[in-house]
């Protein structure tokens, strides 16, 4: 798309999104570190564990860097963060050309690695579900209630 008005406008939406996400993000580590990780179905062998948990942990880093690099990206292009219009946000950062196109660069490669982490977080909740038959799909969508796992 060329430079312009129009251009400009999707970019602080795209931004002003950005942020929403970030804040959201922001509740979910803080609900996720005050609460208490379900335990993993029973017969799950030690190295899917492991890979459940370095997929989530990557997920959580994954979407992050690609939201603080959106935001240093506009930081280092010299520009406040937009929020829909109503506001900008000034963070206290240089303007830098390397800076930004460094951040830029980071910004646009991170969803590849968002994606491939989705992708294995889909594929084995569908494993367990389907192939394992456990409760794993049914704990992410419904969660357990504090006595056990819920009823039918």
């Amino acid at each position: 798309m060329e430079s312009g008005p129009e251009r400009s406008e999707i970019r602080a939406v795209h931004a002003s999104i950005g942020m929403i996400v970030f804040v959201l993000m922001s509740v979910r580590i803080v609900w996720r570190l005050m609460n208490a990780v379900p335990e993993h179905a029973v017969g799950v062998p030690g190295w899917q564990k492991l890979a459940a948990r370095v997929t989530h942990g990557g997920l959580y880093a994954a979407v992050f860097l690609q939201l603080i690099a959106g935001q240093l990206t506009i930081a280092t292009g010299g520009n406040p963060l937009p929020f829909f219009g109503l506001l900008s946000i000034s963070l206290p950062i240089a303007e830098s050309r390397d800076g930004h196109e460094f951040w830029e660069e980071v910004h646009k490669s991170v969803w590849m690695i968002i994606l491939v982490l989705l992708a294995v977080h889909i594929v084995a909740a569908a494993y367990n579900h389907f192939v394992a038959k456990n409760d794993v799909l049914r704990r992410m969508t419904v969660g357990l209630r504090r006595g056990g796992l819920e009823d039918g």
